[in-house]
């Protein structure tokens, strides 16, 4: 690599880290909050919840349980990551928590992302849990995502069909049913998951897959429309740090 390229990389990490602490000092007025009205006074004060001051909170009304003992600041981070195809200026992140919202450790909630969780749903994150920006996740029955789950941009996540259908003697045919991952499963971009969908342990799922039913099968990647096994003994390796 040329030296100069080098330096170039260089100031651009500098810059990046410049502008991402000062996003970080414009959330903790509004994070401060949110902290105090979600949690009991111990756990407030550690802020676990940083809340980007580019979120669009519906409702904050339901309930918070944080299943860890290793509590810190930005334990849990909404609207600040960002990739190629975000504008943070533009793209707000929206939060409708209703329902119960678990989290197992850190998780993340990317810039211009949507996440609703119904009155009587349970949402469950792992720890390392991250939803990719501009990815919409409803959850409006239950949710619950193992360790170490990334899921990339634009990708859809639901486990209703936000309205009923009915045979001739009024009988709903299409209930919500909960999705389940393990853990270390990738969603690739602009995928869409629907309604009892069983992930197992290190799967893989292609960029524009779309996932209805159950793949117990581990180590396998998961494409097309719908989703089927087409390589097994694999799993996506993250870096270390």
């Amino acid at each position: 690599m040329h030296p100069e390229n080098g330096y170039h990389n260089m100031n651009q990490r500098h810059r990046n880290k410049r502008r991402d602490a000062w996003r970080y000092l414009l959330a903790l007025p509004r994070s401060l909050w949110y902290n105090l009205k979600l949690f009991p006074a111990k756990q407030a004060w550690k802020m676990p919840l940083l809340l980007s001051h580019r979120t669009t909170v519906v409702s904050l009304d339901g309930k918070v349980v944080l299943n860890t003992e290793k509590l810190r600041i930005g334990m849990i981070k909404v609207g600040f990551a960002t990739y190629q195809g975000t504008n943070f200026r533009h793209d707000r992140t929206r939060i409708n928590l209703q329902g119960e919202l678990h989290a197992e450790g850190d998780c993340t909630l990317g810039a211009g992302s949507s996440l609703e969780v119904g009155p009587e749903a349970k949402l469950t994150l792992g720890d390392g849990f991250h939803l990719g920006p501009k990815s919409l996740l409803i959850c409006h029955h239950a949710m619950h995502f193992g360790h170490r789950n990334r899921i990339s941009w634009n990708c859809t996540l639901m486990d209703t069909d936000q309205h009923a259908l009915v045979d001739l003697q009024g009988n709903r045919t299409n209930p919500d049913r909960p999705i389940t991952t393990g853990d270390n499963v990738w969603i690739g971009c602009e995928s869409i998951i629907t309604k009892g969908v069983q992930l197992a342990d290190n799967t893989t799922v292609a960029a524009g897959a779309r996932l209805a039913g159950r793949y117990e099968e581990p180590c396998t990647v998961l494409a097309g429309n719908p989703a089927t096994v087409v390589r097994r003994g694999v799993m996506r390796q993250y870096p270390s740090n």
